[in-house]
């Protein structure tokens, strides 16, 4: 028969050397200072565009306020160049908006290798998911706007003489900042999920803890409420309520999967 080949201990023992690790940490870094620069470069693109429709979408950020405004009221700007700087941050935020989807693309180039096949079927079952419910998070926020606005302006009363003169910079801000938060909010079936994706949630924990859990809640409420209100923090603490009963219907779906995919590997 013929000899086994034979291994001498350099080859057994062999461990990449500290410069092919330096090159492999240097290539890393260029991918990612490459990944860095089209994400800004697609986001200056989208800022442009952002520049020329943003009178529309100013329109739409100020119309919740604009049906309640009472009579005597007026929309001010304060000084001559807060109108630019306001024009300038609003194209801003939509070009990040419109630039997210590239953005994301770019990060989960980098990531995705580096990530377990369990983590990547999990990102890809989770992400979809996450965008929809942040969109109809924002859009549960904006719709939620007159109704704040209106709790708001009752206090108006209390001051008796004195009349409304909304900054305009400052309504603008609060709609962006209240509509994000709700889009963050919406997110925890999203987290819930990828937790229990990777194994580290059950249902029977989060059944467990669900007291403990609406406390956390509403301290995000609060958290997350850009004016810091009671009837803001209850406007999204009370939906994040609910989705964390609603998460424990899925995470117990994605359980009881798991564990069957684990009981036919064995």
């Amino acid at each position: 028969m013929p000899a086994a080949p034979h291994l001498d201990d350099e080859a057994m023992n062999f461990s990449p050397s500290p410069d092919d690790r330096r090159a492999t940490f240097v290539e890393h870094l260029d991918e990612l200072r490459r990944r860095i620069i089209n994400s800004l470069f697609a986001v200056v693109v989208a800022a442009a565009l952002g520049f020329i429709i943003e009178p529309t979408v100013y329109k739409f950020l100020a119309e919740p306020l604009l049906k309640q405004l009472p009579e005597g009221s007026k929309l001010v700007i304060r000084s001559a160049p807060e109108a630019f700087f306001l024009k300038f941050k609003i194209s801003l935020i939509i070009g990040l908006i419109i630039a997210i989807p590239f953005v994301t693309m770019q990060l989960w180039g980098f990531l995705s290798p580096g990530l377990t096949p369990s983590e990547r079927r999990a990102m890809r079952f989770v992400a979809p998911f996450s965008v929809f419910l942040f969109l109809f998070g924002a859009g549960m926020g904006y719709f939620t706007l007159p109704a704040a606005f209106k709790w708001f302006l009752t206090f108006l009363d209390d001051f008796a003489g004195a009349e409304l003169y909304q900054d305009v910079a400052m309504l603008a801000m609060f709609v962006v900042k209240f509509m994000l938060a709700f889009g963050l909010g919406f997110q925890l079936p999203v987290v819930m999920m990828f937790l229990a994706k990777i194994g580290l949630a059950t249902p029977e924990f989060m059944w467990r803890n669900w007291r403990q859990a609406l406390v956390i809640i509403a301290f995000m409420g609060a958290l997350l409420t850009p004016s810091g209100d009671a009837f803001s923090m209850v406007a999204i603490a009370l939906p994040m309520g609910l989705l964390y009963f609603v998460s424990i219907g899925l995470v117990s779906r994605i359980h009881r999967q798991r564990m069957k995919r684990q009981q036919l590997q064995k």
